[in-house]
Parts: structure tokens; C-alpha cells; sequence
């Protein structure tokens, strides 16, 4: 196989949602504690608890994703998490309030728990290339933008103000959630499933 795995045309789709969810922790990862300090010039512990409810919400999305997946489908699932995540980028860019922007930081914990691996998942069922390949370009895209968008975010934090920058994730967001629909759906995957025993 190739030393380098690029994206095809077929897994652009994939890794644009992928890029979505990392987009998205990485500004709750990196940003969170900061945003609040910024804005609303809190105590620590406030500040803190953005960080926190955002990780374990997104715990929480990863461990008890499963079994949603497997009731309702990659596509129903990977469509409701982005548009929770949608939601709470834009409550955060708005947030009049502390504890306000704490709830959308706990929407995009859970927005962008089980994105990936359901990226991942899709990835290695394509059958145009080998699995490896695949999977491997959509990672190598996945991680450029979990490692240039924080800082990307901060440059633009630092000029127009560290909400407009949680509002600039919002149309990747909306991207993904738009191509969430070449995931498979529910009789899609469980066909998929059937045919792999």
C-alpha cells in the first residue's frame, strides 16, 4: 500500500464529519476553561466545571453509545449528536450567562462523544480501497485538524473575541450534520451485519 493514505472522493464525506468532531473537542478540550475565564471572569471552580461537564458528557456519549447505534442506526445517531453539538457551539457563542454556556459545553461533550468511531466504522466497511487504507486517511485528516484547529480558534480569539470562535465551528458542524447522511442507516447496517456472520 501507499506510505501516505490520502483521502478519496468517495471518503471526503466521512472525514469532513470526522473533522467536525474534532473540531468540536478540540475547542471544548482546549478553549473551555479559558472561554469562561475570558467572558465571564469566574472563580475556578466555575470555570473548571466547563472542562468537566464537557468530559464527561463525552465519557458518557462513548460508553453507552453502542447500544443506541445498534437500535437506530450510524445515521440517526451521528445526525442527533452533531445537531446537539450545533446547539451548544451556538449557546456558547451566545451564552448571556456562566452557567448557560456550561450546559453548551456539556451539548458538545455529548456532540461529539461517538462521531468518530462511527467515521471509522464507515471508513473500513468502504469497499473501493482495503480497510487499512482508509481508515488511515480518514486519521491522518482527522488528527491535522484536532492539532491545527485550537490554535487556528486562538488566532481568531485573540483578534475578534473567543465567542466568535466557538460561532466559526458552526458551519463544519452544520457540514457534518449534512453529510451525516451518507452513513448507513439502521436496515442498512443491520444488512451489512447479516452479511458479515
Amino acid at each position: 500500500g501507499p506510505r501516505i493514505a490520502l483521502p478519496n472522493i468517495g471518503l471526503l464525506p466521512l472525514c469532513i464529519i470526522a473533522c467536525a468532531a474534532f473540531l468540536i473537542e478540540g475547542t471544548g478540550v482546549d478553549w473551555s476553561v479559558i472561554y469562561m475565564q475570558d467572558v465571564f471572569a469566574v472563580a475556578p471552580f466555575v470555570g473548571g466545571l466547563s472542562l468537566t461537564v464537557f468530559t464527561a458528557l463525552m465519557a458518557i456519549g462513548r460508553l453507552f453509545a453502542d447500544p443506541v447505534v445498534e437500535r437506530f442506526g450510524p445515521r440517526a445517531v451521528a445526525t442527533t449528536v452533531l445537531a446537539i453539538a450545533a446547539l451548544g457551539s451556538l449557546l456558547i457563542g451566545l451564552a448571556p450567562h456562566p452557567y448557560v454556556a456550561i450546559v453548551g459545553f456539556g451539548m458538545i461533550g455529548l456532540g461529539c462523544s461517538c462521531v468518530y468511531p462511527l467515521t471509522v466504522s464507515a471508513a473500513a466497511q468502504r469497499t473501493d480501497r482495503p480497510a487499512e487504507v482508509n481508515v488511515a486517511a480518514l486519521a491522518q485528516v482527522s488528527f491535522v485538524v484536532f492539532f491545527l484547529g485550537p490554535p487556528l480558534l486562538g488566532f481568531v480569539a485573540e483578534h475578534w473575541g473567543i465567542r466568535i470562535s466557538y460561532l466559526l465551528v458552526l458551519p463544519v458542524i452544520i457540514a457534518g450534520l449534512v453529510l451525516a447522511g451518507t452513513l448507513k442507516g439502521r436496515r442498512e447496517a443491520g444488512a451489512a451485519a447479516t452479511a458479515d456472520a
